[in-house]
């Protein structure tokens, strides 16, 4: 979802990547190993996986190969799904965000793909999508940019309880320049113009400032307690600024998200510029955003996957968050594979709730499916 740039792929594969295996094989088998890792009754996995394999028709059934086309912007590598791990309260959730393939292989072809999902989850128990019908016009064009997202959604789970959905949606789908004025009506219409309202007059400022809006999702449950977040990327600024998004949440510590800041970056201060990301979550009846996850970048920051492992273990530690499911994912999903860096461990996410209470922590991760073009 959150790559600083999109690379297209080259005809190689990459370290993760068998030629024979469909995009829906593939990453069962990865979001199954992430299920053992974290030590997931087997049974419990298995009656989750038909709704794994339905976010993923018809597409799923076709062969990975050597590239994506179009190329998808979920991953820098054109790949077109990442699997996510987020701890909260201690218990894991595991989570795959994916853009949904069109057959005639174009952008247009995967924002209608992603719109025909949509109505096909409705049907789904517990999903409700009358409030992104309500937007959704916003959000989608006759011409989509190539590279650029268009319509994802993601499946996030924890054993024992159904899934939940969210769809995922393009500000800039009309224009950059029309990104505030989508983004304002679309809270408008959603009931939250109140809560948007001081992120809103701040939005042409943070722009000038580094923080640009880049996504917009909707939970897909019924309830006025359903989320609609935002999601800001930071361009290349001191590392201290990289708060200023964040601050505007009520639930946000500052404090506690430096000390994140400088175990995942390995320092304290200069400057960041790998693109991380900050989403504001924002509920009905609010006056403002209510909690701000704060997505933080590995890959040019750590050295090899073993490095990025040790901080995030450091951090769940100071956090209270058990450190050894963790080590397990990755152990399992770097088994067999040359020791170094493979990018795996793509982002750290951070969200303080309460003071006392360990802060949500989670762990994204990319496949590298497709090798790097040469240069």
């Amino acid at each position: 979802m959150i790559s600083p740039q999109l690379r297209e792929a080259d005809t190689a594969l990459g370290p993760f990547q068998a030629p024979e295996r469909t995009f829906g094989q593939f990453l069962e088998e990865k979001w199954t190993a992430v299920c053992e890792g974290l030590g997931t009754d087997g049974a419990e996995t298995a009656r989750v996986l038909p709704d794994l394999r339905d976010l993923l028709g018809p597409w799923g059934a076709r062969p990975v190969g050597t590239r994506c086309d179009p190329p998808s912007f979920v991953s820098s590598d054109g790949f077109p799904a990442e699997l996510s791990v987020s701890w909260k309260a201690g218990r894991p959730e595991v989570r795959i965000l994916v853009e949904s393939l069109g057959f005639d292989r174009s952008p247009l072809g995967c924002q209608e793909a992603g719109r025909e999902l949509t109505l096909r989850l409705a049907e789904r128990p517990g999903v409700s999508i009358e409030r992104y019908l309500d937007v959704e016009d916003l959000f989608v064009t006759p011409r989509p940019d190539r590279n650029r997202p268009t319509v994802w959604h993601s499946l996030a789970w924890q054993p024992g309880e159904r899934p939940h959905y969210k769809a995922y949606l393009n500000p800039q789908a009309h224009g950059l320049d029309r990104t505030h004025e989508v983004m304002a009506e679309a809270m408008h219409r959603l009931g939250l113009a109140e809560a948007w309202e001081p992120v809103g007059r701040r939005c042409d400022e943070l722009a000038l400032r580094g923080h640009e809006v880049e996504f917009f999702a909707l939970d897909l449950d019924g309830g006025s307690r359903s989320r609609v977040k935002v999601y800001f990327r930071h361009l290349p600024m001191p590392m201290g600024e990289l708060d200023t998004v964040a601050a505007l949440s009520h639930r946000h510590d500052s404090a506690r998200a430096a000390r994140a800041r400088a175990v995942i970056y390995g320092r304290d201060g200069g400057i960041v510029d790998n693109e991380p990301m900050t989403c504001l979550a924002f509920r009905e009846g609010a006056t403002g955003p209510e909690e701000a996850n704060v997505y933080l970048r590995l890959p040019g920051n750590a050295r090899s996957d073993a490095e990025a492992a040790g901080r995030i273990a450091e951090l769940m530690r100071i956090e209270g968050v058990d450190p050894r499911p963790h080590a397990e994912v990755v152990r399992r999903l770097t088994a067999g594979l040359p020791a170094g860096d493979t990018g795996l461990q793509e982002l750290c996410s951070y969200r303080t709730i309460a003071p006392g209470v360990p802060a949500h922590i989670g762990l994204y991760l990319r496949f590298n499916t497709y090798a790097a073009p040469a240069d």
